[in-house]
C-alpha cells in the first residue's frame, strides 16, 4: 500500500497538493494543447516509428503522399501505408488523451476538496481585504468551495442591458472561493499533525492551524448535508467557524468578541434551527484566538 504523501513544513500550494495526491490525474489534466508537444508525450507515439526507416532522399515524397492521401508513387506503397497507419494511430491517441484531460480537469477540484475535507490536512489562504493575516479554512467549507488549479478559462458575463457583456478573468491558480463569495489566494496545505522536523528543516515559526474537526458519529451514521455536500454530520461549532471565517474575511465581524459571539449564537438559531444551540459564552471561548488574529490584521 502506497503511503500518503506529506506536505513539507512550508506546505503545498493547491496545484502542488493536487499533483502530489493525484499524480495520474494531474498528469492527464496537463496534457499539452500543442500538437508537436503532444507527440512528445510518452505513450502517444507507438515505437518504433516507420518514419525512422524512410531514406532521407525520399522523405519529402513519402510525407507528401501520406498527407495528401492521394496517389502513391510506385514502389512506395508499403512505406506510405505504414506511415499513414502510424499517423492515424497517433492522432487517435492524442484525441483520447484530450478526452481524459477534460475528464480529469472536471474531476480534480472535487477530488482535492474531498481529500482536504477528510481531516488529514489543514489549509489557509490570504484574503485581499486583509492581506497580512492568513485565514484558516475549516474542513466543513471544502464541500462548497471552488478550487482553481490553473486551467480555468475566462468567462463571459452578461450585463444588465440588452446585448451587453464583459469578460471576467480566470481565477488565480491556487485560489479558492468559499461559501459567501469570499476568495482566498495563495492557499497553502499543511499536514494536520506536522511531523517533527530536524533543526535544519524547522521553520522559525510553525503555521498556527485550527483544531481538527469533530469525528463522525461512532455508529457510522451518514447524513449528507444539502449545503456542504459532505458525508457525515458536521457539528454546530463547525457551522459557526465557517460563518465566523467568512465574516472575518469580509470585514463584517464585530470588534468585541462578546458582540460577535452573540451575533453567531443568534445566527445559528435562526439559520440552522434544527441544530444544537450554542450560547454566546461558549462561542466566545471557541473563536477567541481566530477573532483576535482577524481583528489585528484589519487596516487601521
Amino acid at each position: 500500500m502506497t503511503a500518503t504523501p506529506e506536505p513539507p513544513p512550508e506546505g503545498w500550494t493547491l496545484p502542488e497538493a493536487a499533483a502530489a495526491l493525484f499524480p495520474g490525474a494531474w498528469s492527464a489534466a496537463w496534457f499539452p494543447d500543442d500538437v508537436t508537444a503532444a507527440r512528445a508525450v510518452p505513450g502517444i507515439q507507438p515505437a518504433p516509428s516507420p518514419w525512422s526507416q524512410v531514406p532521407v532522399d525520399i522523405i519529402d515524397t513519402v510525407a507528401a503522399a501520406v498527407l495528401a492521401r492521394g496517389a502513391i508513387p510506385a514502389g512506395l506503397e508499403t512505406v506510405v501505408a505504414a506511415c499513414r497507419a502510424y499517423e492515424a494511430e497517433t492522432a487517435q491517441r492524442i484525441a483520447a488523451a484530450l478526452v481524459r484531460r477534460a475528464e480529469q480537469r472536471a474531476a480534480l477540484p472535487g477530488s482535492l476538496a474531498a481529500r482536504l475535507a477528510g481531516g488529514a490536512f489543514k489549509a489557509r489562504g490570504i484574503s485581499p481585504r486583509n492581506p497580512l493575516q492568513p485565514v484558516d479554512i475549516p474542513a466543513l467549507a471544502w464541500g462548497a468551495a471552488e478550487i482553481a488549479l490553473g486551467w480555468e478559462e475566462a468567462t463571459v458575463r452578461r450585463g444588465s442591458k440588452p446585448y451587453s457583456s464583459h469578460i471576467s478573468p480566470p481565477p488565480a491558480p491556487g485560489s479558492v472561493t468559499l461559501p459567501g463569495g469570499i476568495t482566498l489566494r495563495g492557499v497553502r496545505v499543511f499536514a494536520a499533525s506536522p511531523r517533527v522536523a530536524s533543526p535544519a528543516e524547522a521553520p522559525a515559526v510553525m503555521p498556527e492551524m485550527p483544531a481538527a474537526p469533530a469525528p463522525a458519529p461512532a455508529d457510522n451514521t451518514s447524513v449528507i448535508s444539502g449545503r456542504s455536500g459532505f458525508v457525515g454530520r458536521p457539528t454546530s461549532q463547525q457551522l459557526i467557524e465557517v460563518e465566523h471565517t467568512r465574516r472575518l474575511a469580509s470585514g463584517e465581524a464585530k470588534e468585541k468578541i462578546t458582540h460577535e459571539a452573540e451575533y453567531l449564537s443568534a445566527w445559528l438559531a435562526t439559520t440552522h434551527p434544527d441544530w444544537p444551540k450554542a450560547t454566546a459564552k461558549t462561542i466566545a471561548n471557541n473563536i477567541g484566538t481566530a477573532h483576535r488574529r482577524g481583528l489585528q490584521s484589519r487596516p487601521k
